[in-house]
């Protein structure tokens, strides 16, 4: 039986996207394969648990809620064991299953994509995210677009005062692999400390309209609601 890093399962409101305000329990697994300058997840423990385990911890929670949220770190790091657990969860529960990914391992992806509903790709701009990645990170991408296509997709570029031109451009080929239901968000960085900073208005209203021209779909510009909030 397969056993995941779980750091933390918890209730809370939908910070990003196009489902924010939504209320969802989150399931955070231990673990990423990227390093982001942005990032704001910092793990520091995490406990074992088994299919069975996880849905008798999640039988503790009794208040209604809209989505399952598998996010991380990265969760299809743990795909052998999502595999196993959302064969059982479909049984007992209807709520979606809400996958949060860094849209890198579209070999994982295809491994769980049949079992999830609603997947949220990360597009890790590399002048943004700092992770020198190199040119690989444009076909992971790619390929991952290929494999949850034909699924219910929102795909995320964070963006921050360093965000570049050429990554845009390269952005909006992934875009154009995409089914005609997509959501497109830019979010702008929510500051970490004094290194990382949000890009200028001008700067996303021209990343914004350059990526409308380009594929001729609405481009949404969103911050971090729960940041906002205060909230997990």
């Amino acid at each position: 039986m397969e056993k995941a890093k779980i750091s933390e399962i918890f209730l809370s409101f939908q910070g990003e996207g196009p489902f924010a305000g939504s209320r969802q329990l989150f399931v955070r697994f231990y673990g990423c394969n990227r390093s982001c300058s942005y990032c704001d997840t910092f793990l520091e423990s995490y406990k074992s648990f088994t299919k069975d385990s996880l849905m008798g911890r999640l039988l503790g929670f009794t208040e209604d809620y809209n989505e399952i949220v598998l996010t991380g770190g990265e969760p299809l790091l743990w795909s052998g064991f999502l595999v196993e657990f959302l064969d059982v969860y479909k049984k007992h529960w209807k709520n979606g299953v809400y996958l949060e990914t860094n849209g890198t391992l579209p070999g994982e992806l295809e491994k769980v994509v049949d079992k999830v509903d609603i997947i949220s790709m990360d597009i890790k701009l590399p002048s943004s995210t700092g992770d020198p990645c190199g040119d690989d990170i444009w076909d992971l991408h790619r390929r991952f677009v290929e494999v949850g296509s034909a699924k219910k997709m929102i795909l995320k570029a964070v963006v921050t005062d360093m965000t570049l031109m050429e990554d845009m451009k390269a952005m909006s080929e992934i875009i154009a692999r995409a089914n005609a239901e997509v959501d497109i968000v830019l979010q702008p960085v929510t500051p970490v400390g004094e290194a990382v900073k949000q890009p200028d208005g001008e700067m996303l209203l021209y990343f914004k309209k350059y990526l409308e021209k380009e594929t001729g779909r609405d481009i949404m510009v969103l911050g971090q609601l729960h940041k906002c909030l205060g909230v997990k």
